[in-house]
């Protein structure tokens, strides 16, 4: 009696058991540390543009040398739709003297801050002033250039990025990943200058770093010539410059603030990876 109730418990034993060894052993063979690893500069969320709610808290490295970014805007007043109506109750506004993509700037801040970049924001806003000295859309780059290059004149820069709304709508500038919803972003690169290789490569590896972050992200690098644009847009002033459309006329705020995440993560990844060369 002894003997047949030792080989029931035994029995209930392995079963008990048998959920745990099926993970542990191929651990084991393949030598992995079942202690779970943590990056030490992970992503960080920081405040959304108009709630400021923290969406999560994460703690990074600080460099002692932290890398120098500009960050302008030559289509200031390019609005983003559903952060117009929540603020002002208009809708279906692409243009706005004030809430647009400019009030991204300090949250754009927060996350360089973050992985260990410092920013200067050019406070210039570029279609107002265009509207008053009666200048059209169309030469935006043209009066943003000697704003521009005064700036740059007066400190170097490592990396310098113009910030754009697409004008695409939800459907064509949103993904979802592992159900959340991101505002894609698209890099556009001047290619009538001897330099745009440079700005060229620079924007295909952030733009490869992000899709490796969240798949499809960011819908690649476009260069485009006086036929299909402008083709400078004030890029051949340095060879790490970027033209960033971030999202499109619809998206959310939360979306936006999510690949600002992201964004700012890869250009500082890119950016320590590119040191020398």
């Amino acid at each position: 009696m002894r003997k047949t109730l030792q080989k029931v418990l035994s029995f209930y034993l392995f079963l008990f058991l048998l959920p745990i060894l099926m993970i542990k052993l191929p651990m084991l063979a393949f030598g992995t540390n079942v202690t779970q690893q943590v990056e030490k500069s992970p992503i960080a969320y920081a405040a959304n543009v108009v709630t400021k709610e923290v969406t999560k808290e994460v703690t990074t490295e600080t460099k002692e040398d932290p890398f120098d970014i500009l960050l302008y805007f030559t289509h200031s007043h390019e609005a983003f739709n559903p952060i117009v109506e929540k603020s002002s109750g208009l809708k279906a506004v692409n243009y706005h003297p004030s809430t647009n993509i400019m009030n991204v700037s300090a949250l754009l801040t927060q996350h360089f801050q973050l992985n260990g970049a410092s920013v200067d924001v050019l406070p210039y806003d570029n279609m107002k002033e265009m509207k008053v000295s009666g200048h059209k859309f169309h030469e935006a780059y043209t009066t943003m250039r000697p704003v521009l290059k005064k700036q740059l004149e007066s400190k170097k820069y490592d990396v310098i990025i113009d910030l754009h709304r697409d004008s695409l709508k939800r459907e064509r500038t949103t993904i979802v990943s592992n159900g959340t919803s991101y505002a894609q972003i698209i890099l556009v690169v001047g290619a009538e200058h001897k330099n745009y290789k440079l700005n060229e490569a620079f924007s295909k590896a952030v733009s490869k770093e992000m899709n490796g972050m969240v798949p499809s992200i960011s819908k690649g690098v476009l260069a485009k010539t006086h036929d299909t644009g402008n083709g400078i847009y004030n890029q051949d002033l340095s060879d790490r410059s970027l033209l960033v459309e971030l999202g499109g006329i619809e998206n959310t705020e939360e979306e936006i603030n999510r690949t600002i995440a992201i964004l700012s993560k890869a250009i500082s990844v890119v950016f320590e990876n590119s040191k020398g060369n």
